[in-house]
């Protein structure tokens, strides 16, 4: 198993979430559904929401026509996650980087990072990760090490974002059983983190971050069709996300014993963790996850049954969440395993609180 493993640790500063417009209940999001379809697709999106567990999303799409420009846009969404994260921090916090990462990006080029810094007037050097659910585990490959080896260096920020939604047409003629399984699966979001470097305490400390796949041989089980050098045209107007569930259901459960795995391998075992998040594919996480790993379901963070999945925005939104939810004490540990199905990438990191 080949895995890279970034040295050394850096401090969380802080974090920030970001969603666009109210909370989408199902019978809101399966109403309008029914609206510009059928009832007989409504009907059936409603028993894939229960198998998925989820509960309800929020989205950055119109829902009463079939195609939705965003109301708000990827760079706005991601600006209003990092002033979040900046407002916890001193008042004279520059940021030295910014990485950013997702699956929906604003524009081909520039990149999304591009029009993030505009609408920040961030003066900062800036690249992004063309990566959805591990996004954050190859940005903190880059990161950790930039804090790690440059005493000088300013904080980073990391920022993920997903604007998906408006890659679906509410139409009988796009829609397929996979395109539903997206229409309800799916939600938007940016969370973003600032990063410092190691201060030598053991409070607020990201360590061990570690990135790995399993992808050789196997086709993508999730992946943005459209619109790239390969596909130039869009065979459905739109570039949209082709979903493999039958695919992802198999190889799925591998991603997060690669990560369990590697780290084991680095000499922890899983009863030093009071939590464990795992990416958060959908609203049964909690309880497949405790089955699996024969631990109790409470240490499992379930955040997708009322985001949905949010993609590149995932672990950091629930990393925030749990922070601020008051659950997690001073010096108790994370262990966080993203799980990435589009070319099958697993990572993660260890948190101390």
């Amino acid at each position: 198993m080949s895995v890279q493993v970034a040295p050394g640790r850096v401090k969380l500063r802080s974090c920030g979430n970001a969603f666009p417009g109210e909370h989408i209940s199902n019978d809101v999001l399966l109403e309008h559904l029914e609206q510009l379809c059928d009832r007989k697709t409504a009907r059936q999106a409603r028993i894939i929401a229960r198998r998925l567990g989820i509960e309800g999303r929020y989205v950055s799409r119109r829902l009463d026509s079939a195609l939705s420009e965003p109301q708000e846009t990827a760079p706005a969404l991601s600006a209003r996650a990092i002033r979040q994260a900046l407002s916890s921090c001193p008042a004279d916090t520059e940021l030295g980087y910014l990485i950013s990462h997702t699956a929906s990006p604003h524009t081909l080029l520039p990149s999304s990072a591009a029009w993030i810094a505009e609408e920040l007037e961030l003066h900062a050097p800036y690249m992004e990760l063309r990566q959805a659910c591990t996004g954050f585990a190859s940005a903190l490959q880059i990161a950790v090490p930039m804090l790690h080896h440059n005493p000088h260096m300013q904080p980073v920020c990391i920022v993920g974002t997903e604007v998906g939604s408006v890659f679906f047409d509410i139409d009988n003629a796009f829609i397929d059983t996979p395109q539903l399984i997206n229409y309800v699966q799916m939600g938007d979001a940016a969370a973003a983190v600032v990063l410092d470097r190691d201060d030598g305490s053991d409070e607020q400390i990201i360590s061990h971050c570690f990135s790995g796949h399993i992808g050789l041989q196997k086709s993508p089980g999730f992946e943005l069709c459209g619109g790239g050098s390969a596909q130039p045209v869009c065979e459905h107007k739109l570039p949209y996300f082709l979903h493999r569930a039958d695919s992802v259901r198999e190889a799925g459960p591998q991603l997060f014993f690669k990560g369990i795995e590697a780290v084991t391998g680095l000499g922890f075992s899983l009863d030093e963790f009071d939590f464990i998040l795992p990416h958060q594919a959908n609203g049964h996480i909690d309880a497949l996850l405790s089955e699996y790993l024969q631990l109790p379901r409470e240490r499992i963070v379930n955040d997708a049954c009322r985001w949905g999945n949010l993609g590149s925005a995932a672990i950091w939104a629930s990393l925030n969440g749990l922070i601020l939810s008051g659950k997690l004490k001073r010096g108790q540990r994370v262990l966080v395993l993203g799980a990435e199905a589009t070319k099958y990438m697993y990572g993660g990191f260890i948190y101390q609180h």
